[in-house]
């Protein structure tokens, strides 16, 4: 039995079962990039079993292939996220820790954020900030040193406490 060559597409290799499995899913896919060492994912879809099973897929995937240090979820375009999804996203992020990435969760809104805990969603461990550059900067302090995520954003930031003229 001869092996099956496999296909080149902008430089990537996949055999002919690979592709037909890829153009047969009519599952909606979240794209991500890998910038500075770090998976960076942009879920601007409406998330459902399929597509969170996926997304597990091939991120995991890539974290494996890239070796990534971190991963970076960006959850800014999602405007609802309830517990089944929210508790997906968490098991994925677990995933990703134990394969060595340090995961954050970057750009929850306050509507999503208080509908999550009024539906007793535990906060415990989950790595969460604004936005992606405190995200780049938690995962840049992680390389340095052992952190408390609070100091290094407000070094960043320098927050000032004065209450101004008395």
């Amino acid at each position: 039995m001869e092996m099956e060559k496999p296909i080149s597409l902008s430089g990537f290799e996949f055999r002919r079962e690979s592709i037909k499995n890829m153009m047969s899913s009519n599952t909606q896919r979240i794209p991500f990039q890998v910038v500075r060492g770090c998976v960076v994912a942009s879920i601007q879809i409406d998330l459902d079993p399929e597509v969170l099973r996926q997304f597990r897929n091939d991120l995991l995937e890539c974290v494996q292939k890239t070796q990534a240090n971190g991963v970076i979820l960006d959850v800014s375009g999602l405007e609802i996220l309830d517990l089944e999804d929210f508790k997906e996203l968490r098991s994925t992020m677990e995933m990703a820790e134990v394969m060595g990435a340090r995961t954050i969760l970057s750009g929850l809104k306050p509507g999503v954020v208080s509908a999550l805990i009024d539906l007793g969603v535990e906060p415990e461990g989950v790595s969460a900030v604004l936005n992606l550059d405190d995200a780049f900067r938690l995962l840049n302090g992680a390389r340095d040193k052992s952190f408390n995520a609070a100091e290094i954003l407000d070094e960043e930031h320098e927050i000032s406490s004065d209450p101004g003229p008395e």
